[in-house]
């Protein structure tokens, strides 16, 4: 690795002292950074997997974090472990009692062959904490064949802060065309959890078709409802990406994006919202907010396509006074691009924007956005400004800038790197950190989970990382009552 160059990028970043300032905005620091994954407990692989040989012990991808609204010092997190060409070998989590100085990694009981279970692989974990501090996990299971793979939807629970799980419960059976499932737990009404997934043609070749589909619990996860269609995407286009979020006054709204195949043969990406007064018994009709064709970008100095989103795997929140944010990145070309926000000031029904970051304009991908107790509107995302063209590393960042005017103006905190991220796992011929990272609010200021590869990895090709983004007034312990 060219170490001129990294250094080079580090003292780039001094620099972001001279970036403006958002009015009324205090200065935000990385007030404790630290590996959360730590070594594989699977190395030596999962007895009776399918495919288990290609999968790499160390490398760690796609992490969620939830922060415990009935102790907010017990933060829980989940990533896949030791991922491979069909995901990976099981889902993991991490759970903290002392706000992130210290963690404990455990097990979803049964998820996969490596844990107990019969499924071949496991994917796409998320976790959330609802009223009375019960904490929902939800991931996928893989079931594979030589041809083909099948995936589940599953959900578990855990009512002692993450540290232990109840046994799965299947939501959605196996299927070549289920994917990625988000869990969002009550904030308002203990036993209640929703889940969001979509149904497609898992070739992904045109004519496209697609559902949006949900379920939900309402007794603390021990069942789920049966799925429900929530969207049908017109011909040639599937939904994608959905999340449920839970406004102040109890109704439920799922932010989606919908991928479509245009006259021409080029794809577009539209994001909508969809409300629900009745807790998921019942829909509104889609409101489009914004769209954005998908732009492809690949590594100028190898060819390989770089991780930019265009939308599919958005990040969206709700502030306490309800107003609902949604990011995702938007670049055009391997130099250039930004972190974009909508918004929407009355529940979903509207939006205005799409607006970028003020100060983003490198090559930037995978943002997760979230809002603390007091308001501030916090977004993590990786970029390349410090990568130069020709050197061996394609330099990365990880960076976090907070907003105290509802994203009318932004500041810009430098959390982790450079790290390079053609050392990232490849199983599937290109370099990936997954396809989504967390952030998560705190009284004052965010608890976030990020992957990063070499040199900031140390256990395998990457490692997952936590870091707690605060205030300069919020003491290192991380209690705050103000």
């Amino acid at each position: 690795m060219a170490i001129r160059a990294f250094a080079a990028a580090a003292s780039a970043l001094l620099l972001i002292a001279l970036l403006p300032a958002a009015a009324g905005s205090a200065p935000y620091k990385v007030k404790d950074l630290r590996v959360l994954s730590g070594p594989s407990p699977f190395a030596t692989g999962c007895p009776g997997a399918l495919f288990d040989e290609t999968r790499i012990a160390g490398a760690e991808i796609e992490p969620a974090i939830t922060v415990n609204p009935a102790d907010p010092r017990n933060i829980v997190a989940t990533w896949q472990q030791d991922v491979g060409r069909f995901a990976s070998r099981s889902d993991l989590i991490g759970t903290s009692r002392n706000g992130g100085r210290s963690w404990k990694r455990v097990t979803i009981p049964g998820l996969s062959k490596c844990t107990g279970g019969t499924a071949d692989s496991a994917s796409d974990p998320w976790v959330s904490a609802g009223r009375g501090g019960a904490v929902y996990f939800s991931g996928a299971n893989l079931f594979l064949t030589p041809e083909e793979s099948f995936g589940a939807n599953v959900a578990s629970r855990s009512r002692d802060g993450g540290r232990s799980w109840s046994p799965l419960v299947t939501v959605a059976e196996p299927s070549p065309r289920v994917e990625r499932a988000v869990v969002t737990a009550d904030p308002g009404r203990p036993g209640y959890a929703y889940l969001v997934w979509w149904d497609r043609d898992p070739a992904l070749i045109p004519p496209l078709d697609g559902t949006l589909q949900f379920a939900r619990t309402t007794d603390g996860g021990r069942s789920w409802s049966r799925p429900k269609t929530v969207d049908l995407a017109p011909p040639n286009g599937f939904d994608q990406s959905g999340e449920a979020l839970v406004l102040p006054d109890g109704v439920l709204l799922i932010v989606f994006a919908r991928l479509e195949v245009l006259p021409d043969g080029t794809f577009l990406n539209t994001l909508f919202a969809t409300r629900s007064e009745d807790r998921g018994l019942t829909w509104s009709t889609p409101v489009k907010a914004v769209a954005q064709q998908v732009q492809p970008v690949a590594d100028p100095e190898t060819g390989v396509a770089l991780s930019n989103q265009d939308m599919t795997f958005h990040s969206a929140t709700v502030a306490p006074d309800g107003n609902v944010y949604v990011a995702w990145d938007h670049d055009t070309a391997a130099t250039t691009g930004t972190i974009e926000i909508a918004k929407s000031t009355d529940g979903g029904i509207s939006w205005s924007g799409p607006t970028p970051i003020a100060g983003v304009t490198a090559f930037a991908f995978e943002p997760a956005i979230a809002v603390d107790k007091h308001g501030t509107l916090g977004v993590i995302w990786y970029d390349h400004r410090n990568d130069r063209l020709g050197d061996v590393p394609l330099t990365t960042d990880v960076w976090f800038a907070q907003s105290r005017d509802g994203g009318g103006s932004w500041r810009q905190t430098h959390v982790a790197g450079p790290f390079d991220l053609r050392a990232a796992p490849s199983p599937t011929g290109f370099p990936r950190l997954g396809e989504y990272q967390g952030l998560a609010g705190l009284r004052r200021g965010f608890a976030a989970v990020f992957t990063q590869a070499a040199p900031q990895a140390k256990d395998g090709p990457t490692d997952i990382f936590f870091a707690r983004i605060a205030p300069g007034d919020v003491d290192d312990e991380g209690e705050d009552d103000r």
